[in-house]
């Protein structure tokens, strides 16, 4: 099956979160025609869900900007599904490229299970397969934030959406890195943050990049690093 493509305009004021958002859009079209969709595993009591992203940056798209996104699964190995994504501007030069990690999740045990244990196949392509990607790491120190999902951040799986996070830890950018241009975005999505769960994010700056950890009761929930344009 040939590689899902879609052009359209980048948001006025769009943000990190929203590179992610359009690659999700896409990612869900993508696994529908394929038939392992979100509705298709809510079928069989299992859903999505996203453990890791890894985003290269050359430049943002320009607010207004006409894009063009294209995304295609990788090979799946041991239950784990890697995605990938492509961002091409006018002139058809790549500005973002993209590999997200994805799991299946049980609805009632909250537990990861196999797709074939469902009847659930994603044939992918062997430039899609996934290479070993290192942990986040975030150095000890920093300032604390607290962090309870509205609402609106919560989506269909009844957790705190994946893009989300990103907007959650925007505020808590030291001044000197806003406005400085993106050049790569990495996350480790540990344990899911459920409505009305309170998270404590230790953020702190070193270098170029900026870092954040969430953690919840005791245990790590999420890892995130920015990195940015000297």
């Amino acid at each position: 099956m040939e590689r899902l493509r879609r052009k359209l305009v980048f948001a006025e004021g769009g943000h990190a979160s929203q590179l992610l958002r359009i690659m999700q859009d896409i990612a869900g079209d993508d696994a529908d025609r394929r038939g392992s969709g979100m509705d298709t595993l809510l079928e069989k009591n299992c859903t999505w869900v996203l453990v890791k992203l890894r985003i290269d940056i050359k430049r943002m798209p320009q607010p207004g900007e006409e894009i063009e996104i294209s995304t295609w699964p990788g090979k799946s190995r041991l239950a784990i599904y890697p995605r990938c994504y492509e961002i091409r501007d006018a002139a058809g030069e790549v500005i973002v490229s993209g590999l997200s990690t994805w799991v299946i999740m049980d609805m009632d045990s909250r537990s990861l299970i196999s797709g074939e244990s469902r009847g659930i196949t994603l044939a992918g392509e062997e430039e899609g397969r996934l290479h070993p990607q290192r942990k986040v790491s975030v150095p000890e120190g920093g300032s604390e934030f607290a962090l309870t999902p509205s609402a609106d951040q919560i989506d269909r799986n009844g957790h705190m959406n994946n893009a989300a996070y990103l907007d959650a830890v925007e505020p808590m950018l030291p001044e000197e890195y806003r406005g400085r241009e993106l050049r790569a975005i990495a996350v480790d999505y540990e344990h899911e943050i459920l409505p009305g769960r309170h998270a404590a994010v230790r953020a702190l700056a070193q270098g170029d990049s900026c870092f954040f950890e969430g953690s919840m009761e005791g245990r790590v929930c999420f890892r995130i690093s920015e990195t940015f344009a000297v």
